[in-house]
């Protein structure tokens, strides 16, 4: 029997962390589930343990073993071996919960949808959890609701209709590969809807590509670029705000505090600038909070140290009030 859903999990230097990550797949509720591990050219133990998931679980667990190529290349080649319908994309640091398949999977069928959302959790060393809502909104299309395309752009916390990617690939040898594909598979749908139960959980590690800095930080010029390129003359509000939300909000503030990412902070405002000289008055802008769109009028003037204070006060208030 064919499974209904193809797991498709990228594995590289995760010795440490994959056995939470296959546990939690081999032990869904829903058992018409392949799980494709993707061994992208894994230095470190990774094979062994999956070796040990392939050798208990024969007819769930697939291993394929490939040269490096990075975590876009990875999916893309599991994505080939997909025999389901579906496709889920799970990192392999990560782990979910045991009825994320057979909820997303049961709100597909009911609604006849070709992308279901759900939430996630972010999981700290220490234990803390801080749970994230990946959008407002029940069902619709981006065609219908312009604002779907706005939302999280993770590939981890949804399910896809697998032929959503016959034309549209996770670009290779860039950082931001999700941004850089997942605004036009959501865009490709005939419906998208969500789920308001936190099935991800999304390990917070130190030393992980969003928690460091590096020129390889400047992709996400790229990965924009191909939104911008791929919509034209569509949705340019919501291609404006994806700017905004992923370059400045969340860009600028990664990298506020970590040495030497002054070259990224000022090239973004300056971007911004010159191709988007009005973009606090974007619609998706106005609906912040007065905090969040304070700090982003102190990026555009570039207070980078005054966001650092504010930033600093907000983290020192959370620890007295633990």
């Amino acid at each position: 029997m064919n499974p209904i859903i193809s797991i498709i999990v990228p594995i590289y230097n995760v010795e440490k962390y994959l056995a939470r990550c296959l546990n939690s797949l081999v032990n869904q509720t829903m058992k018409e589930i392949e799980i494709i591990c993707v061994n992208d050219g894994s230095p470190d133990q990774s094979q062994v343990i999956i070796d040990e998931f392939v050798k208990d679980y024969p007819k769930q667990v697939i291993s394929i073993i490939k040269q490096n190529g990075g975590l876009a290349d990875a999916r893309n080649h599991g994505l080939h071996y997909a025999r389901g319908e579906y496709v889920l994309f799970i990192d392999s640091d990560d782990w979910v919960s045991h009825d994320m398949c057979e909820k997303m999977y049961q709100l597909l069928l009911s609604t006849q949808a070709d992308i279901v959302v759900c939430d996630l959790n972010n999981v700290y060393d220490g234990g803390r959890i801080e749970t994230v809502s990946c959008g407002n909104f029940e069902s619709g299309s981006v065609k219908t609701h312009p604002s779907l395309l706005t939302i999280d752009n993770s590939a981890c916390n949804k399910l896809f209709k697998k032929s959503l990617f016959e034309d549209i690939k996770f670009p290779v040898g860039i950082w931001y590969e999700d941004l850089g594909c997942i605004p036009m598979v959501l865009a490709n749908a005939s419906k998208i809807v969500k789920i308001n139960e936190p099935f991800y959980q999304y390990f917070q590690r130190e030393g992980s590509i969003m928690n460091t800095y590096s020129t390889k930080s400047l992709d996400i010029y790229t990965a924009l670029g191909l939104i911008k390129e791929h919509f034209k003359e569509d949705y340019q509000e919501e291609v404006e705000y994806l700017y905004i939300k992923n370059l400045i909000f969340y860009g600028c503030s990664r990298q506020l505090n970590v040495k030497d990412a002054g070259e990224y902070l000022n090239r973004a405002i300056d971007f911004m600038h010159e191709y988007y000289p009005n973009w606090l008055k974007n619609k998706y802008v106005k609906t912040y909070s007065f905090k969040d769109r304070l700090i982003l009028t102190l990026y555009k003037y570039k207070l980078f140290f005054i966001v650092r204070w504010l930033l600093a006060g907000k983290h020192f208030l959370k620890k007295k009030l633990k």
